[in-house]
């Protein structure tokens, strides 16, 4: 993450904690505020938005384990692109319904629009 662009609250971060509870690591973005004087001691101002796991969400994965879907935590940018594929891959062998299908095919359609509108700004 070379820009430290916070994928929480989108501001700059400073930098990243990482905090290990039992065989997990959890991952926070600390923006760094200034610092302040409180009973003549200096101290560092910080806030601090959770980011999720290094890897992934295990529990939460298991729930989604009939559709492929392996949780990621927010640090993952292509985490979005990866669902998709794996959603796409899993409407490839479950069986829809026309209202379901259709439903599905107009949101993958008004999806298909605004990305080839982005596309033709370049």
């Amino acid at each position: 993450m070379s820009e430290r662009m916070c994928p929480r609250c989108g501001e700059r971060y400073s930098w990243i904690e990482r905090h290990r509870r039992g065989d997990r690591v959890y991952l926070v973005a600390v923006h760094y505020l200034g610092t302040v004087y409180e009973g003549g001691k200096r101290k560092k101002r910080v806030r601090k938005c959770y980011l999720g796991p290094e890897d992934s969400y295990e529990y939460v994965t298991r729930t989604h384990g009939r559709e492929g879907l392996v949780l990621r935590g927010a640090i993952d940018r292509d985490r979005a692109l990866l669902y998709l594929d794996i959603l796409i891959s899993y409407l490839e062998h479950v069986e829809l319904d026309r209202e379901t299908a259709s439903r599905l095919a107009g949101q993958f359609e008004r999806a298909a629009r605004y990305l080839k509108q982005l596309a033709e700004m370049e």
